[in-house]
């Protein structure tokens, strides 16, 4: 099939590139002039593992390319995939861009013979697809949805730094669709895929990418309250009791005499907060629209507040641990909302620097990945550094943010010697197994100390 993305973000990309993998001929349209060129040059704009190897492959396969041009990524296309970005402002989601999308559609639509298939991949709130985007395809067509051309809404479910392998191995796809023309091309679009397809309403579509994020966001904010609580309980240990509730069968079946941990188990453990350019965004839009529509919804309410707070209360662990943040110097490991990404949008990181700072302490960054950019609004107060050994040098304590799997790896014992005070802080429980030498206080959230 020919196929047009609009969006070379995360989703437009991933998603574009994997389609051209499938055997799909692939245009990905974006308004950024220097992001198509790099990615037509084969430079891979961001951090995917896996996905500069299979856009190399595309590009030269002739299955995929970017442009800037609407009209010629659209050409003989049968389905548009609308993958642009949703922030939100004030809470509130920001749907311009898909709307602006819509507006060349239309366009597109008007003049055309055959049967296209509009889908909106992005992150949209319940009542979009069916909402101004039919509304707006339509009257600038003069077409109808499900009879002049098709109209789907086909949430995404990728994780950003593993979002190839997502989407070529989903545990299952979602189609909302508004007639059988239109799911008949949805089927063909993902007929390479042996999982199952729930084809639904478009609003019911859009909630479940709704739903799914706000469950696994409430997860994360369960996590953190239970550490919370051990953290003021002395003698409690957050990682064990939270490890001791996995061994439920409802969440690690037992089959033939060994337990399946699902998925979902890495979302149930405490840490410093969820991050990152879905969860936050996701479920302040929904609770916004829950309270516009006189249906508020308290439980997210309170998973945003929990959210919110544990940067706050990881800071004051360390506050209480050294008696007063004022003229220290903090080594921040970890910028990203999580390892195996560069994007560290809504990271929790961003609040816990925050609260150092207001504290009096001086702080300096370390992460593999994270770009200059993102510490650029605090100008000289934060330095963002790659070596480690810059990071610790004649630091008072350190605060693992981000949970990078090489930070096990390192040579704590040497690397304390270069602090000047080493107080280790774990956000994310990642060091419980170093051997700390003498002098060493390391403290892991959900820890409650000595009983």
């Amino acid at each position: 099939m020919k196929v047009a993305v609009f969006g070379a973000g995360y989703v437009g990309l991933v998603s574009g590139v994997c389609l051209a993998v499938l055997g799909h001929d692939v245009s990905c349209i974006d308004v950024d002039a220097e992001r198509v060129a790099a990615i037509n040059a084969g430079r891979c704009p961001i951090h995917e593992v896996g996905l500069p190897e299979h856009l190399a492959e595309m590009l030269a396969a002739g299955r995929f390319r970017a442009t800037t041009l609407a009209a010629e990524g659209l050409a003989e296309a049968d389905v548009s995939l609308v993958a642009v970005g949703t922030p939100d402002h004030d809470g509130q989601i920001d749907l311009s861009a898909v709307n602006a999308v819509a507006v060349v559609l239309w366009e597109h639509l008007r003049s055309l013979e055959t049967f296209h298939v509009v889908v909106v991949k992005s992150t949209v709130v319940p009542g979009t697809t069916q909402g101004c985007v039919r509304e707006l395809l339509e009257a600038g067509s003069g077409k109808r949805a499900g009879e002049g051309f098709g109209l789907a809404m086909n949430p995404e479910f990728l994780r950003e730094g593993s979002g190839v392998w997502d989407f070529m191995h989903p545990d299952r796809i979602v189609v909302g669709s508004l007639d059988s023309r239109t799911r008949a091309v949805m089927e063909k679009l993902y007929a390479a895929f042996d999982c199952p397809m729930a084809h639904l309403s478009p609003v019911d579509a859009e909630l479940v990418k709704y739903a799914s994020n706000a469950f696994l966001a409430t997860l994360v904010s369960f996590s953190n309250e239970v550490f919370g609580f051990c953290e003021a309980t002395p003698g409690a240990h957050g990682r064990d009791v939270l490890e001791a509730l996995h061994l439920d069968g409802r969440l690690t079946a037992l089959h033939q005499g060994e337990r399946i941990r699902p998925g979902l188990l890495s979302y149930l453990m405490g840490g410093i907060g969820y991050g990152g350019s879905c969860f936050p965004k996701d479920l302040n839009a929904l609770s916004a629209l829950a309270r516009q529509r006189g249906e508020p919804l308290p439980l997210l309410e309170s998973v945003i507040r929990v959210n919110r707070e544990r940067p706050q209360r990881v800071v004051a662990r360390l506050r209480d641990a050294t008696g007063n943040l004022a003229g220290l110097r903090v080594a921040v490991l970890g910028m990203a909302f999580k390892p195996g990404t560069d994007d560290w949008r809504n990271s929790p990181s961003l609040p816990l620097i925050d609260a150092l700072l207001e504290g009096g302490a001086t702080v300096r960054v370390w992460d593999p990945l994270a770009g200059s950019d993102s510490v650029a609004d605090w100008g000289d107060r934060v330095d963002l550094v790659r070596e480690v050994r810059e990071a610790l040098a004649d630091a008072d304590a350190a605060v693992v943010a981000t949970a990078w799997p090489e930070l096990r790896d390192w040579p704590w014992p040497e690397l304390v010697e270069l602090m000047r005070r080493p107080v280790i802080l774990d956000g994310r429980q990642l060091l419980s197994s170093v051997e700390w030498p003498d002098g060493v206080e390391y403290l892991a959230v959900g820890d409650g100390g000595e009983a």
